[in-house]
């Protein structure tokens, strides 16, 4: 039922379907909309635990506006996992699945030169387009991991609702914060969090994890919970292989994801596009200087802009404060494009 009506949603909004296999052997689906090969295309990358339907309100608002890609993170579900542990469950590997499926779907390689993309995403979705502005910025040497081939180029990157991954585990020396990201250490043990979570059933977890981390303004849980999204999140999330493969997410994401941002931060390494990030002034910027954080982490002279969502909106905040978000993504693209 998930996937069926994720597909239903997206194709009444004029979005096409794909389904690409990848040389990672997942095989993305994902929903896209193209304004032609001169135009950009935003990424909309959804985080945990979620799916693409996350974005339904904000689809429609920016639609005719940029060319979309819309795409299932592979484990997550809908598109099929990368199989293996999480040394192959990295955000550059999933970042290439999904850049593979993108070049496949806009056909970047028939295009005379490199389509211009913005990386946008929220939460774990935030964190690959973090690990992609890098690597564009700064290309790895190893040409395995340099996305040769797919004839892109990034000029802008919107992030929703994190730090860097090395600043949050730092964070965790704060008690307060500790305890309400109890879900990172445990989720990092991927094995043992699938077991837990299917026994304490995974339809259970993914709906307290919205009621849990959504803000105290009432509408924020009229609007994630409106057009049946928390089924739709509950049944994807009530099978093992979804538990499993997102908790790698999580695996990638503790020491290998941390001691890398510390070596790119060292080397210089740096975002160096055009980098808009939202945080949620009452859950993650409440006992977190989100906004100055970043500053460490952009490039000498690039535009960079922080902004706190206030309104009571808690951590999702595509479908609770699409309103205030999509207007700020909309100069983002007047100022990039």
């Amino acid at each position: 039922m998930a996937a069926a009506k994720t597909q239903s949603l997206y194709s009444s909004l004029k979005l096409k379907h794909n389904v690409t296999k990848t040389s990672s052997g997942s095989e993305v689906h994902s929903y896209i909309s193209d304004l032609g090969p001169d135009k950009p295309i935003l990424t909309l990358i959804h985080g945990y635990p979620q799916s693409a339907y996350e974005w339904r309100y904000v689809v429609p608002l920016l639609h005719g506006k940029v060319s979309l890609f819309v795409p299932e993170l592979p484990g997550y579900g809908i598109s099929t996992p990368i199989v293996g542990d999480a040394t192959v469950n990295t955000k550059r590997s999933v970042g290439t699945a999904l850049l593979e499926a993108l070049a496949d779907v806009f056909d970047t390689k028939s295009s005379s030169g490199p389509r211009k993309i913005i990386l946008g995403g929220h939460d774990r979705g935030a964190r690959l387009c973090h690990r992609l502005s890098v690597d564009f910025s700064h290309p790895p040497e190893s040409s395995k991991n340099s996305y040769k081939g797919l004839n892109l180029t990034v000029i802008g990157t919107i992030l929703l609702d994190i730090v860097p991954t090395k600043e949050q585990w730092n964070k965790f020396s704060d008690p307060v914060i500790a305890q309400g990201y109890f879900h990172w250490p445990m989720l990092a043990n991927a094995e043992l969090a699938t077991q837990m979570i299917s026994a304490f059933g995974g339809a259970n977890w993914a709906r307290g994890a919205h009621t849990r981390i959504a803000g105290p303004n009432p509408l924020s849980q009229e609007r994630i919970t409106k057009d049946g999204a928390l089924d739709i999140y509950a049944e994807l999330f009530d099978k093992e292989e979804t538990l499993y493969y997102s908790a790698l997410d999580y695996a990638a994401g503790a020491a290998p994801e941390a001691t890398e941002q510390e070596e790119d931060q060292k080397a210089g390494r740096k975002v160096g596009v055009p980098l808009l990030v939202f945080f949620s002034k009452a859950k993650l910027g409440a006992r977190t200087d989100v906004e100055g954080i970043w500053k460490d982490w952009v490039g000498k002279g690039v535009d960079y802009e922080g902004v706190g969502v206030g309104e009571g909106y808690g951590h999702y905040l595509p479908e609770e404060a699409y309103d205030i978000v999509v207007p700020k993504i909309e100069e983002f693209l007047k100022k990039v494009i």
